[in-house]
């Protein structure tokens, strides 16, 4: 008997956002910054960020059952809370190299529905009709880290194969097979787009511009800490206080210390 499909069944479902304190923000820098994978800061990012993905209650579990391009969608819309919808990125030319800077907003960059049957993709192979689901962030995760993998296909044949067997399966499945396989979890997930059409101001040639929030979107750990320094040596609060502040709040805070202390004559200063 096959296993039911861990891949959650809406391709792209909606967030439900936290409240975002300095807890969600410190995270989210941490995350962005650290030397894991890219699929497990994805997690940690939408985990942090969102209490729901649709109906469903938000947790590190719940953010690998996403599928791959609707964790990419959530995280460009993840985004759009440290960033404002229109901004300007700087991309560079695939034919002279030259950076030129380009307008984009991250709510425009197309996606692609799932295919019908999604989660589930049902494929004749050589061993028989068997079904698979659509690759989720937990399998992004796992393939990361492995070493010398010599061909993917195999390994999400084992992966997001629904049957008991899958991992012996996947070993069994010849090379037609795992085309047949590769082009049915093609078909049946969503896609959505990473970069984006942009055409060199200085050569005029055609490029693809990357895009990946965690390069540009998410704030760094210095702010955050900067902060929290400064309202704990002014108010003699605690991290875990000054962090459960709203994170509008607590920069408010800093500004009224820092204009505060602008108008303080400074140590060693004679007054009249």
């Amino acid at each position: 008997m096959d296993r039911a499909p861990e891949t959650l069944a809406r391709a792209y479902p909606p967030a439900r956002y936290r409240a975002l304190d300095g807890h969600a923000e410190l995270a989210v820098a941490e995350a962005a910054g650290s030397a894991g994978s890219r699929p497990a800061r994805v997690t940690t990012i939408l985990a942090a960020l969102c209490a729901g993905f649709g109906e469903v209650s938000a947790d590190r579990g719940t953010a690998r059952r996403v599928s791959a391009a609707g964790r990419e969608w959530l995280l460009q819309r993840a985004a759009l809370r440290f960033r404002g919808q229109w901004d300007w990125y700087e991309a560079p030319c695939d034919a002279c190299g030259a950076r030129f800077d380009l307008r984009l907003s991250l709510t425009d960059i197309p996606r692609v529905d799932a295919g019908p049957g999604f989660p589930v993709a049902e494929v004749s192979t050589s061993l028989g009709r068997r079904r698979f689901e659509a690759p989720n962030g937990g399998h992004e995760e796992a393939l990361a880290g492995m070493r010398d993998v010599e061909d993917p296909r195999r390994v999400f044949a084992a992966f997001c194969g629904l049957s008991e067997a899958a991992e012996a399966e996947a070993i069994r499945f010849d090379l037609h097979d795992l085309a047949r396989i590769d082009a049915a979890l093609e078909a049946v997930s969503p896609d959505v787009a990473d970069s984006v059409d942009a055409v060199c101001p200085y050569c005029g040639s055609a490029s693809q511009a990357r895009i990946d929030p965690l390069t540009f979107a998410f704030p760094g750990v210095e702010t955050p800490l900067r902060e929290v320094h400064l309202i704990a040596s002014a108010y003699r609060w605690t991290e875990p206080e000054i962090l459960d502040l709203p994170v509008a709040r607590r920069r408010a805070y800093a500004e009224l210390i820092r204009a505060e202390r602008g108008r303080l004559p400074s140590r060693g200063r004679r007054v009249s």
